[in-house]
């Protein structure tokens, strides 16, 4: 009985130990590992984002969990999926005739591109704040369609979980 009673007090004093949360210095250093990969992969031009939520039309915050609405970045090849990112439903690839990346001095991230396919065309502005991997997105179909506003995390390429169709236009 005595053993019982040991064993269930060291188990008690014990199990907090495996429940402890992240301390607010690696919380930022797992968010600044994140945000050193999603700058690497805009410079690299290998990234998806996948929105976690957007904007739409009515004004409304609509959030996702379908990760078969993305934007993707694979050299010069750009594509995307979902009316919330491209204005259109359809599975589109576009060449990015401008890719600007800026790094202000506090760290923060703009890229503007500009994105011309059969079936998709306009200006992203894509801004990510430093110490995350978490970016604003807006696009602007350049005078026909309406602009969209979304946000996610920029991931690389190589360890995205999206769902790319087959067949683009």
């Amino acid at each position: 009985m005595k053993r019982l009673v040991i064993l269930t007090i060291f188990a008690l004093c014990a199990l907090p130990l495996f429940g402890q949360k992240m301390t607010k210095e690696e919380r930022a250093a797992a968010a600044q590992v994140r945000y050193d990969a999603a700058l690497e992969s805009i410079n690299s031009r290998t990234f998806v984002l996948v929105p976690s939520e957007w904007t739409d039309p009515d004004g409304e915050v609509v959030s996702n969990d379908n990760n078969s609405i993305f934007l993707s970045v694979e050299g010069d090849d750009i594509f995307g999926q979902g009316r919330c990112v491209t204005d259109n439903n359809n599975d589109n690839v576009a060449e990015a005739t401008k890719y600007d990346v800026t790094v202000d001095k506090k760290g923060n991230v703009k890229l503007t591109m500009t994105v011309s396919g059969r079936m998709w065309k306009g200006t992203y502005k894509i801004t990510m704040r430093k110490g995350d991997n978490l970016a604003d997105v807006i696009f602007d179909p350049g005078g026909s369609g309406t602009t969209r506003r979304f946000h996610g995390p920029i991931v690389p390429l190589v360890g995205a979980s999206y769902n790319k169709h087959s067949h683009p236009m």
